[in-house]
């Protein structure tokens, strides 16, 4: 009986503040920045804009700031936790952001005959840029969450 028992250490708290700052902040600058139409502002902000469908946004996209972000913070927050809660690295999900992102972008451009076409029809090369990395933030948290989960089990 002289065992000495070991509690697991708590789960670190970086993911579940990151990914919805990261969101936050690509939303907002999605909105001032939102691409012929909102289009790259609704691509981006996927995680949070059905929530312009439940609350009434005005139809401007900066009046559809709001409901995204009140329909987007939440589902961030949990795949934050179960990132903190898997101990997920994150130099991990940095660089899967960094490559997810570049390959959105690229796609992104790809929809039009050439580069000068695309700019022209959104308005801006930083449109796109935080459209990608929007995009790119939510594809590294469902990389790392598949890498994290299928190496060990929820803390």
């Amino acid at each position: 009986m002289n065992e000495i028992v070991r509690l697991p250490s708590p789960a670190r708290r970086r993911f579940v503040w990151l990914l919805p700052l990261v969101f936050a902040v690509g939303a907002t600058l999605g909105s001032v920045w939102p691409g012929q139409g909102g289009q790259l502002f609704v691509i981006g902000s996927l995680a949070g804009v059905w929530a312009c469908y439940l609350m009434p946004s005005g139809g401007e996209v900066v009046g559809s700031l709001l409901p995204t972000l009140v329909g987007g913070i939440p589902i961030l927050l949990l795949f934050g936790r179960l990132l903190d809660r898997l101990r997920a690295e994150l130099w991990l999900w940095a660089l899967a952001c960094l490559l997810v992102s570049s390959g959105a972008g690229y796609v992104l451009l790809q929809g039009y005959g050439d580069f000068e076409a695309a700019i022209a029809f959104h308005g801006s090369f930083l449109a796109y840029c935080i459209c990608a990395l929007q995009l790119g933030s939510y594809g590294a948290t469902l990389v790392v969450l598949m890498l994290e989960a299928g190496r060990g089990g929820i803390a």
